[in-house]
């Protein structure tokens, strides 16, 4: 019987990592990492001032009005478009049978909004937990509840 190969995503705000397991007593194998500081566009600066806006007398107004965002608001959801794509590179680069993620929930729903095709069809699990400090030989006990690691 073959066994069920788990990809796990383990995201922060500002890094992710993406882990394997082969199977019931395999462990998890870390297979790639990601750091905002490698997306230049995902830490670039933006002014949270709206935009522009002018009215001739007598002429419709123009506006260029963005949405109001923070700059934290701005990097978590570039990096989180970013972490999406990777995810959709290892999922075709690992052939895992399912996936679970872990992210603190500003993030976490961020990433649910950004993933998609089969990856998000085979999301098994997701925490809203900050995980992505903690060392790869302690990660399985995180989670013990969803499966056996």
């Amino acid at each position: 019987m073959k066994p069920v190969r788990t990809l796990f995503l383990v995201a922060g705000e500002h890094d992710a990592r993406f882990l394997l397991n082969d199977g019931v007593g395999k462990g998890l194998a870390e297979v790639a990492v990601l750091g905002i500081s490698q997306f230049p566009e995902a830490s670039a600066e933006y002014s949270d001032r709206p935009g522009r806006h002018s009215a001739a007398a007598g002429r419709m107004a123009v506006h260029g009005l963005d949405p109001h965002q923070t700059l934290d608001e701005q990097h978590r959801e570039r990096f989180a478009r970013r972490v999406a794509e990777a995810l959709g590179q290892q999922w075709t680069a690992q052939g895992p049978d399912r996936l679970i993620m872990a992210a603190p929930p500003k993030m976490l729903g961020l990433l649910r909004d950004a993933i998609d095709g089969p990856a998000a069809a085979a999301l098994l699990a997701d925490l809203p937990k900050d995980l992505v400090r903690i060392p790869t030989h302690d990660l399985p006990s995180h989670f013990a509840e969803l499966i056996a690691v």
